[in-house]
Order: structure tokens, then C-alpha cells, then sequence
């Protein structure tokens, strides 16, 4: 166990693999875990006090998200939600899709967002949700 451990520092402080290792059932199941996509449907609010109480694929381009408002400003704040789709196989392009609320939705809400991508979101590993104030440059193209 320790020769895999130190190993695997090296690769990881060097870059390199060397052959011996690269065939070691040990080294080619981590480095498979590393690169796999654990399923799951997950939804996070990067806006104060705006949350997201569920998400729910509807079809097979389709995802519907509860929000829900519970500040103390007359209106709600404008925000962006995105909805990314992810596959573990590589040929599966990843799903996208994004809509724009107002300044002034009503809360609780329930969006439908449609997705574009060849697949279905039925078939992917990892769908997430991110709702991220309107005017944001950390998720506008």
C-alpha cells in the first residue's frame, strides 16, 4: 500500500507514469474514480436569500425548478438560471440550458427550462442548477 501511495505522489508531483505502474489495477481504478461523474440532480442560489427547494427533470429536454424568495426587499432580485447536463461518455456533448427572471418574480415559482444537446437528460450522470444574480459575469457567455 505504501509503494502505491508513494507512487501516485510521484505521478502526481512529476507528471509521469511509469509503465509498471500504469498497468497496476490499483493506479487504473483511482485514476478511473478521478475521472467518473457520480449521478445526482443538485441545485445551489448564489443570490441572498433566494433558494432552490427542488429540482425535478419533467422530460427529456426539460427540468423544473422550484425557487423561493424569503428576503426582506419589497421585490425579489433578477437572477440567471443555468442548468448544465453531464455525461461520463466522453462522444455525449453536455446539455445546456438558461433563463432570465426579472426583477419582481413571484415566489415561490416554478420554471420550466428547456435544454438544447442530442441526448437526454434522462441519460446523463450529473444535472446541476445555478442561480446566480442578473448581471453577473461569472456564468454570462
Amino acid at each position: 500500500m505504501i509503494s502505491v501511495v508513494s507512487t501516485l505522489a510521484l505521478i502526481l508531483l512529476i507528471g509521469i507514469v511509469p509503465s509498471s505502474l500504469a498497468q497496476s489495477q490499483d493506479v487504473d481504478s483511482l485514476l478511473n474514480k478521478a475521472q467518473t461523474l457520480e449521478r445526482g440532480i443538485y441545485g445551489i442560489s448564489n443570490v441572498p436569500n433566494v433558494k432552490i427547494t427542488g429540482v425535478t427533470i419533467s422530460s427529456d429536454k426539460t427540468i423544473s425548478i422550484n425557487l423561493i424568495y424569503n428576503g426582506t426587499e419589497a421585490t425579489s432580485p433578477p437572477i440567471i438560471i443555468v442548468v448544465n447536463g453531464l455525461s461520463n461518455r466522453t462522444e455525449q456533448a453536455p446539455m445546456e440550458g438558461s433563463q432570465v427572471l426579472s426583477e419582481g418574480w413571484i415566489s415561490p415559482s416554478i420554471l420550466s427550462i428547456s435544454v438544447n444537446g442530442s441526448s437526454s437528460l434522462y441519460d446523463v450522470n450529473l444535472v446541476s442548477v445555478v442561480a446566480t444574480p442578473s448581471g453577473s459575469t461569472a456564468i454570462q457567455k
